[in-house]
């Protein structure tokens, strides 16, 4: 390369800290590998012949790719690049620790690809575990029941609090609500297995000495709010979806001691995606 950018075996002999006869040597050595003629030479210049051009430049462009795939190979392997998939409770995005992790890691990290899904706790238990899922996020008030392979991290926990309707008979008073108040009341739900957030929800009534009317399910956050706000019933919901303002609804929190509720991170025991242990990083998880 040097002799070729050169053009000059005595100046290029120098740049590499060799004497010119060795260099001589080896541009011979590989123009007989080659079978072709790469300089023209004369006692006064040295000059690349149509080949020699031809194989500079095609061997720039290797050392260009080779240099390309040390740096994309060296930001993999730091979790700059590539791909992170997260499973979502419902509620996941509207907890604030979940939510600025995302923001930030999105900042520091913008050529990563994220793939968000939002799956029931059997769901991400089952991906997290088969290693299609990086992590998960789901809602639980007792640590997950998990196999061997994957771990539960604990991020926060909420106070429960019924969601109604501002015209509501409980909307009239200010103040904790004990859940004993909602027996009877028609109770709309998300449609998860009776595990996480629903298993919570019947434990809550339980320890009430109540059963939870279940009148509708909706799979949508939004349609599940519409209908409590249009007056079909009253929805228990942790904390963090108070976030969801609807001038229509009140939100009151159950003073009961056990309406609790927590968020949990799933991975597995062993992170092999760098750029999730980056984004755990920013959870304060490492």
């Amino acid at each position: 390369m040097k002799v070729a950018t050169e053009l000059h075996f005595g100046r290029a002999a120098e740049q590499l800290g060799i004497s010119q006869p060795p260099l001589s040597q080896q541009i011979r050595l590989l123009e007989q590998e080659l079978g072709v003629q790469l300089f023209e030479r004369s006692s006064r210049k040295v000059r690349l012949t149509v080949a020699g051009r031809l194989f500079l430049d095609e061997a720039q462009a290797t050392l260009a790719q080779a240099d390309h795939a040390i740096r994309i190979t060296r930001r993999a392997a730091g979790g700059e690049i590539g791909e992170l998939t997260i499973g979502l409770a419902a509620s996941a995005l509207f907890v604030p620790l979940v939510s600025h992790a995302i923001s930030a890691f999105r900042s520091s990290h913008p050529d990563v690809h994220l793939v968000f899904t939002e799956l029931s706790m059997p769901a991400q238990r089952e991906r997290v575990a088969a290693g299609s899922l990086d992590i998960g996020f789901v809602r639980s008030g007792n640590i997950p029941f998990l196999p061997s392979t994957v771990m539960a991290e604990h991020l926060v926990t909420d106070r429960m609090f019924v969601a109604m309707n501002k015209k509501h008979r409980l909307a009239a008073e200010d103040g904790p609500i004990a859940v004993s108040a909602l027996a009877g009341e028609p109770l709309i739900h998300y449609p998860y297995e009776r595990e996480g957030f629903m298993d919570d929800l019947h434990r809550l009534f339980s320890n009430a000495g109540i059963r939870p009317a279940l009148a509708l399910e909706s799979t949508e956050m939004s349609t599940l709010l519409g209908l409590v706000a249009a007056g079909l019933g009253i929805s228990v919901l942790p904390g963090s979806l108070l976030r969801l303002e609807v001038d229509t609804l009140c939100y009151r929190e159950i003073g009961d001691d056990d309406a609790l509720s927590s968020m949990w991170l799933l991975r597995r025991g062993a992170l092999t995606n760098p750029a999730a242990c980056a984004f755990m990083d920013l959870l304060g998880l490492t």
